[in-house]
């Protein structure tokens, strides 16, 4: 059998050997180490060149880009432009603003696109600034003070801005005379807008739109800039510009103004001095192209270490071919010592069923040596086969697993005396034509299994028939304990609607309703026991309703309370206002939260304190919290006490009370429900168990119009 630790230490010695010179290359060995020198360098020319290709196609990629932009975005600045034009050239020529304008603005076409509107008004404006007739967003009275009232002083065509109205937003402006000379039209532009509109482009967060004019001030720009913000011609000097005969230019290379690589495309608005400029930084374009790079190289250096390990692993075949042959014997011996060395009965067999060779555990079993039992039929034997009707059996196994097939089956053999049953397991090795050569005998004592099996049937039984009492039992003491309670309840309820007469003191029948409540809640305890052997069945079945979370949380905190006054433990509620509906069990979430809220009164010394909250998570679910500053609980007992019938401490039975079974329910209960129990607690810090309900459960708010909000 080959030691299949032997090939990396003969790697690694023979690369060890070669290092230190005592290897000779023979020439085939030296032509194969150059070819395998070649394909790797072959590999990495390769995906060299695919990723130039690769860079040179991301760039081109980006310039077209900023020129679709840059020639979409020019169309949106052109066509405002335009609008507010003949909108200026009606007006001029009127003296006034037309009543086909003074609806509203937005109605020209072409003054509103994606992010808002881009005119916000149009104006008559006298050369002293006051503004005499306005149409659109901004009402003003006057515009004294701003680059508008110097153009309308001067009463020359203009464009100006951009400028800061008082409100924070910016503005530009378009001037033109009125033909009568009385003043000047003025159309009102939102740079804001054109700011907002670029800032939806999707072109990287190192990126950047530009609308600017000639003299470099930038109107608009798509990405906070605090140097602009400051200072609208900061970039004046390096902005690019456009000679006359020029309407687009492309541009790439260093960029000063950031300090790394751009692309970009610059375009002149229609015929006016004013510039949209896309600039993309390479850095953005070439982002997917840095992620491509790293995976080719890592793929490639991949590729070139395993062909060099598999070059290697051939010239160490190579090297020991000469010692073949003592390997193949050194390899036999330690198969046979393997073989015999194994607990197992192990033979191999013909396809004929004669013995060809066996281990000592099944020349042991047979009872004769080996030379006594090679090359005999293997059912002859009676330590393998003590009966005739066992021999006939693995003489037809035999010939099964002759035909190809996998055969195992099991057997009584006599072996020191006792009867033992053996796992057989007969597997046929075929040639390379398919045919088979050899059959392969295993077999396994599994004596002790089949005890064990039988065993734990029988257990099994046992078990079931005290589950089966168990049942009984609890069905007749149900039934006991609940003829008394329903009594109880019955003249609670009696007493409460004064049947007879009037009780007397008010407190009478705050007592009455207690018992009545604490009757009814003793009458579920009573059901624990049997919702715990249902829950472990499987078999408990919820009754689900929408209820409201907070009801149910009022009416246990009241029940808890009669305990909590006596203890000396004050018990508050503060859920989260609104809370929505839960779709759940009511009977079932009230014992959650009434034995939550037992375990915290209880465990709550005198003048401490007991909260429940309620409120909805990031993931739409609800959670309870019952929050106290009780004696709190080990972390080594944290996991322990979610099982039935544990409890925190050996102690807590005698000096707190309790079963031992109201937190396996509640976790049970809850997880009925698709939600989760967990516990968070320090010894003298108190406990925070918190109980979370999915949000499929949870009803989804509703908005005032009657729809989902």
């Amino acid at each position: 059998m080959t030691d299949f630790s032997e090939p990396a230490g003969a790697a690694r010695g023979w690369w060890r050997q070669l290092r230190s010179g005592a290897l000779s290359l023979s020439p085939v060995a030296g032509m194969r180490i150059g070819l395998l020198a070649a394909v790797i360098a072959g590999f990495w020319l390769v995906a060299y060149a695919d990723l130039e290709r690769a860079r040179d196609r991301a760039l081109q990629d980006g310039l077209r880009q900023t020129a679709n932009l840059s020639r979409l975005l020019e169309e949106d600045a052109r066509r405002i432009l335009v609008v507010a034009s003949r909108a200026l050239y009606a007006i001029a020529e009127d003296g006034r603003i037309p009543a086909h304008l003074l609806a509203d603005t937005a109605a020209f076409s072409g003054t509103e696109a994606g992010p808002g509107l881009a005119l916000r008004s149009l104006l008559v404006v006298e050369p002293d600034g006051r503004v005499r007739e306005a149409a659109g967003l901004d009402a003003q009275t006057s515009l004294a003070g701003t680059p508008p009232a110097e153009a309308a002083r001067t009463g020359s065509v203009a464009f100006a801005g951009p400028y800061r109205e008082p409100g924070g937003g910016w503005r530009a402006a378009l001037v033109r005379p009125l033909a009568n000379g009385s003043g000047v039209a003025v159309a009102v532009l939102d740079l804001d807008r054109f700011a907002r509109l670029y800032a939806t482009q999707d072109i990287g967060p190192r990126s950047i739109i530009l609308l600017y004019g000639e003299d470099g001030v930038v109107l608009a720009y798509s990405r906070p800039s605090e140097l602009l913000d400051n200072d609208r011609a900061v970039f004046a000097s390096v902005l690019p510009r456009l000679s006359g005969g020029e309407s687009a230019k492309t541009l790439s290379g260093f960029d000063p103004s950031e300090g790394r690589d751009r692309i970009g495309t610059v375009r002149r608005v229609a015929d006016l001095p004013l510039y949209v400029y896309v600039r993309i930084s390479a850095d953005d374009v070439l982002a997917g192209w840095y992620a491509d790079r790293w995976k080719r190289v890592l793929e490639t250096a991949a590729v070139s270490v395993v062909v060099t390990l598999l070059a290697l692993l051939a010239l160490r075949q190579l090297g020991r071919l000469e010692t073949t042959t003592q390997a193949l014997r050194s390899s036999e011996r330690r198969s046979q010592a393997l073989f015999d060395s194994s607990f197992q009965i192990m033979g191999l067999l013909s396809p004929d069923g004669r013995v060809l060779a066996l281990n000592r555990p099944a020349c042991a079993l047979a009872g004769l040596p080996a030379e006594a039992l090679i090359g005999r039929r293997a059912w002859e034997f009676r330590g393998w086969a003590r009966t005739g009707e066992l021999a006939e059996s693995f003489r037809q196994s035999i010939g099964k697993a002759a035909s190809g097939r996998l055969v195992r089956y099991e057997t009584d053999v006599i072996a020191d005396g006792v009867n033992r049953v053996m796992d057989v397991t007969i597997k046929p090795v075929f040639d390379d034509r398919g045919a088979v050569t050899v059959l392969v005998v295993e077999a396994r004592d599994i004596t002790e299994r089949v005890e064990a099996a039988e065993r734990l049937a029988a257990a099994l039984d046992q078990a079931e028939s005290a589950n089966r009492a168990k049942s009984a039992f609890l069905a007749t003491m149900s039934h006991e304990l609940r003829t008394p309670l329903n009594a109880i309840i019955g003249f609670s309820d009696i007493m409460l609607h004064e049947l007879f007469g009037p009780l007397g003191s008010p407190r009478y029948h705050d007592y009455a309703r207690h018992v009545q409540n604490s009757g009814r809640h003793l009458l579920d305890l009573i059901n624990d026991v049997l919702d715990m052997s249902k829950l472990e069945a499987g078999r408990y079945t919820l009754d689900e309703s929408w209820l409201e979370p907070a009801d149910a949380i009022e009416t246990c905190r009241a029940l808890a309370a009669v305990p909590a006054d006596a203890g000396g433990v004050a018990v508050a509620v503060d859920c989260s206002p609104g809370l929505p509906r839960l779709l759940a069990d009511e009977r079932a979430l009230r014992q959650v939260l009434l034995n939550l809220l037992s375990n915290a009164v209880k465990f709550t010394p005198r003048g401490g304190r007991v909260t429940v909250t309620a409120g909805l998570e990031a993931n739409g679910g609800l959670a309870i919290a019952v929050r106290d500053t009780g004696i709190g609980i080990p972390a080594d007992a944290l996991a322990r006490i979610l099982e039935p019938f544990q409890q925190a401490d050996s102690s807590i039975p005698g000096r707190f009370g309790g079963t031992g079974l109201g937190l396996s329910i509640c976790r049970d209960l809850t997880a009925l429900h698709g939600g989760s129990l967990s516990i968070d607690s320090e010894p003298g810090c108190g406990t925070v168990v918190t109980v979370r309900f999915p949000a499929d459960r949870v009803a989804q708010p509703v908005a005032a119009g009657g729809m989902p909000a």
